[in-house]
């Protein structure tokens, strides 16, 4: 069942980190290094938060994807790229069975997705099918238990 949450937010990762990719410009090269930094902040978030569910490290994807939200938010207020960090995290935080700390988090994506996006486009239905999800999930037992993951070394 878990896999099927993760091919779930594989696929609205993806949808959301096309949607959210930054279009070169010609005209500004210089800028190209700060934007190849923060696509690739995006993916080791995105790489963080689907790596929790084999090694456990909660505080990695904690670490990594509340950066990515601050670096996004602090660098494009005027767009929508912290939100595929928050969906991140808050999955990670709902598969521990931690809702209360998902619970701002995808209100914040969902409010925000408002503000960027319009409401039949298909980023707001990746967020609006997570949430839908994460609802369907939120109050049964958690999904992923640290425990029981082993080292590979």
């Amino acid at each position: 069942m878990k896999y099927v949450y993760m091919i779930g937010v594989l696929a609205a990762t993806l949808i959301c980190t096309n949607a959210f990719a930054q279009h070169a410009s010609p005209k500004t090269p210089v800028k190209m290094p700060v934007v190849a930094q923060q696509q690739e902040l995006l993916m080791d978030c995105n790489l963080a938060a689907r790596n929790s569910l084999i090694s456990g490290d909660i505080k990695r994807v904690e670490d990594m994807c509340t950066k990515a939200m601050n670096v996004m938010e602090e660098s494009y207020p005027d767009r929508g790229y912290m939100i595929n960090p928050m969906l991140n995290l808050a999955f990670t935080y709902s598969l521990i069975g931690d809702f209360d700390k998902a619970d701002p988090l995808l209100a914040r994506a969902k409010k925000l997705g408002e503000k960027f996006f319009k409401p039949e486009s298909s980023e707001m239905k990746s967020i609006n099918d997570l949430i839908e999800d994460y609802n369907k999930r939120k109050g049964k037992p958690a999904q992923f238990d640290k425990s029981g993951v082993s080292s590979p070394h």
